[in-house]
């Protein structure tokens, strides 16, 4: 057994399809059914249930899989760790964040240019229990959120806080108000994100509170189309925003009377993990972005 056999196993174990993990792994699938064969045959015991050209993980499969990502979990992060002490300045980072908008896109690149050779690995999601579960696997590095988190092994950096405001077109009959009532938002059609993003959850929740039902015509999986189709006219939205983008944003943003909520941004990551010295890097120079302490 090796660690090519170990990798190769995992990779059909993820898919659960022969010929697709192939491709994956670029071998010939003759090849790749050999090797696992042969993974078995030193084991002792079949890996996956057979039938046809489907193959599902058994018993014994599911609880060697466990072995095999811990395995290369650990010689990944050796690797990465040999990188560090022989003084590289290449590494990678992961995150994943719910907008990429001109904020988040100003800290990549002004960190990219103090380290060049750093490559950024980038999931976006509205779901912050998504971003969590993949911090709990150790596929990620970090993740921005706004929830409050309750797992004990997940620390949390806070880093800017934001009002939410109403966001409507310039040319609404709104749009000379400093404050709105959600008495006026009855009749509004309204431009949200999808269901299952956190901040949505937020807003139907307030909304749920004042006795208002909100219009959704469109649901967006960014802000950037949010504020991209408030400007052109198809409703109003609930927008979370810093005294600095305000001044930039297309749209005009009324205070909503009754809320008392704001939107906090965070850095969360797992305590029990090697972090390479890039992401330790990473983590340091958004807490002086953000002008926080770790």
């Amino acid at each position: 057994m090796d660690l090519l056999q170990i990798k190769y196993f995992q990779t059909v174990a993820n898919m659960q399809h022969m010929t697709r993990a192939a491709g994956v792994l670029q071998i010939a699938q003759p090849a790749l059914s050999a090797m696992i064969a042969k993974l078995e045959e030193d084991l002792g015991v079949p890996l996956f249930n057979r039938t046809g050209r489907n193959i599902v993980l058994n018993e014994y499969g599911k609880a060697f899989l466990k072995r095999a990502n811990r395995i290369l979990k650990e010689v990944e992060e050796g690797r990465q760790e040999i990188s560090d002490l022989s003084g590289s300045e290449m590494g990678s980072v992961s995150f994943a964040t719910t907008s990429l908008n001109k904020e988040f896109g100003s800290l990549i690149g002004s960190f990219a240019s103090l380290y060049p050779k750093v490559n950024f690995h980038i999931t976006q999601l509205g779901d912050d229990q998504e971003k969590l579960h993949l911090l709990d696997k150790d596929e990620i590095d970090f993740a921005f959120i706004n929830t409050i988190v309750e797992h004990t092994n997940i620390t949390t950096m806070k880093l800017a806080e934001e009002e939410i405001y109403l966001a409507v077109p310039p040319s609404h009959s709104l749009a000379g108000y400093q404050t709105v009532s959600f008495q006026n938002l009855k009749d509004e059609a309204f431009i949200g994100l999808k269901a299952n993003y956190s901040q949505q959850e937020f807003c139907d929740e307030f909304c749920k509170k004042n006795g208002v039902v909100p219009n959704i015509i469109c649901e967006c999986s960014e802000f950037t189309a949010v504020i991209n189709l408030v400007e052109a006219g198809l409703g109003v939205s609930f927008l979370p925003c810093s005294e600095e983008e305000k001044k930039e944003l297309p749209v005009i943003l009324l205070k909503i009377e009754g809320i008392s909520y704001k939107n906090i941004l965070r850095l969360a990551w797992k305590e029990q993990r090697y972090f390479s010295k890039a992401a330790r890097n990473f983590r340091e120079y958004v807490s002086k972005y953000f002008n926080t302490t770790v």
